[in-house]
């Protein structure tokens, strides 16, 4: 089997990622998934798991934790979703993502696995073989800590087989509302779905609704919470370009002055719960986080795609933020990191996304738009989106194809503009595989 074969035998299971109508949680059933892992041998109880779901900051919070528990020399796996150009940077072992030869062995491994009536009649879905795939990889390279980031919701997410003594709930905005339900009471339901007792939970700032129900469902099973803006206290200190600096106070201890290369005010919080949870960690398990860890593993971090900056003179950034509270954060980041003249943001969203609220917090800083679209079939057509601009009375350029978006950001910009690239993680990453080629 070549490498292109593994990628092709998992592509060819239902993946939902892509998709925009499907049932829920019909399609997601645990029963399955713990079938799965257990002719495997139940790989995800030989390491500690920490879990990590919420509606925004889920993958920057693990990118964070990961990096803070591996300077302690710990061997460390990090499971994100989604993918922007390959997709084993989904499953990563001390910040290097699975090899091609594991990749392939661990994938015949799966082919040979699901070869029986039983699974053909009722096959998993793409991101259960990945889960799987990544918890039984994560054994055979004999991690100590599993950092997991739930796909969606949490109560039925493949990732809620694991059993861990801490998860983290980043904060919870209106989301797949289809799915999660229709409200943020509803929707934080599923989220702490991933509390299952005793657990330490350390939970990102909420909506008064979301955390309500967190403070219900952590007292009904027995666990502890730790909030930011309450246990856990941020103190900011400056920031520029390509870096902010911040104190984090809390039960565990005092950090000062860390140092974070990820940019906006939303990833101090990150940082800090990230800190949180490895703290928690330390409390629940026999693993040791050093204060030098915490600072060394902050200011180490990195994720892509987010406010990511890939060019200069015009500056362009490419952020995957995908709905208005995202994009609210997005903007006040842009503002808060950058100086330009005119904004040119380059916008392609997701059929189920709220392209209106997302529009409401780009108008007010936006110069000129260029409407795109990314190569997925959950893709809103570029035409759909500028006809959305058009009906603002506000300048806005057409570009079907995401591979040539950029040529026209730069032929519309001056040297001391900025261009955005935003709205979609699936656009994130076109963009950045078509400066691979």
């Amino acid at each position: 089997m070549t490498y292109e074969e593994a990628v092709k035998f998992i592509d060819s299971f239902i993946n939902y990622e892509r998709m925009t109508e499907w049932e829920y949680p019909e399609a997601l059933k645990l029963d399955r998934m713990q079938q799965l892992a257990k002719e495997l041998g139940n790989p995800q109880n030989a390491y500690e798991s920490i879990i990590i779901a919420g509606s925004k900051g889920k993958g920057s919070t693990a990118a964070i934790l990961s990096s803070i528990l591996r300077m302690d020399n710990f061997k460390v796996g990090l499971y994100t979703s989604p993918h922007l150009l390959d997709i084993r940077e989904r499953i990563q072992v001390n910040g290097l993502m699975i090899n091609e030869a594991r990749f392939i062995e661990d994938v015949l491994l799966m082919r040979r696995t699901l070869d029986s009536y039983e699974w053909r009649k009722n096959p998993p879905t793409y991101f259960e073989v990945l889960t799987a795939l990544a918890f039984h990889h994560f054994k055979e390279m004999k991690v100590q800590i599993a950092v997991l980031e739930v796909g969606l919701g949490g109560l039925y997410d493949s990732t809620n087989i694991a059993h861990a003594k801490v998860v983290g709930i980043t904060p919870i905005s209106l989301e797949h509302t289809d799915k999660l339900g229709r409200t943020i009471s509803k929707i934080a339901v599923q989220k702490c779905g991933i509390i299952k007792g005793r657990e330490i939970v350390v939970s990102g700032t909420q909506p008064e609704e979301a955390e309500a129900v967190i403070v219900k469902v952590v007292e009904e099973n027995d666990a502890r919470l730790l909030r930011l803006g309450r246990e856990i206290k941020i103190f900011e200190r400056d920031f520029g370009e390509d870096f902010q600096r911040f104190d984090v106070r809390g039960a565990f201890g005092s950090y000062f002055n860390l140092e974070l290369k990820l940019l906006g005010r939303h990833q101090i919080d990150n940082a800090a719960q990230a800190i949180g949870l490895a703290k928690a960690l330390e409390s629940k398990t026999r693993f040791k986080v050093s204060d030098a860890a915490v600072k060394q593993g902050v200011l180490d971090a990195r994720w892509p795609g987010r406010l990511e900056k890939i060019a200069d003179g015009p500056k362009i950034i490419l952020d995957g933020a995908q709905n208005a509270d995202s994009m609210r954060k997005l903007v006040a980041a842009v503002k808060r990191h950058f100086t330009y003249e005119k904004l040119i943001t380059v916008l392609g969203v997701s059929t189920d996304k709220d392209l209106e609220g997302i529009l409401a917090e780009l108008l007010p800083e936006t110069d000129v738009f260029i409407a795109t679209q990314a190569d997925s079939p959950r893709a809103l057509p570029a035409r759909v989106v500028a006809e959305s601009i058009k009906a603002h009375d506000r300048e806005v350029y057409t570009e079907e194809k995401s591979g040539t978006v950029l040529e026209k950001a730069k032929s519309l910009s001056r040297p001391t503009d900025l261009a955005l690239v935003t709205g979609s993680l699936f656009l994130v990453g076109d963009i950045k595989l078509s400066l691979r080629a």
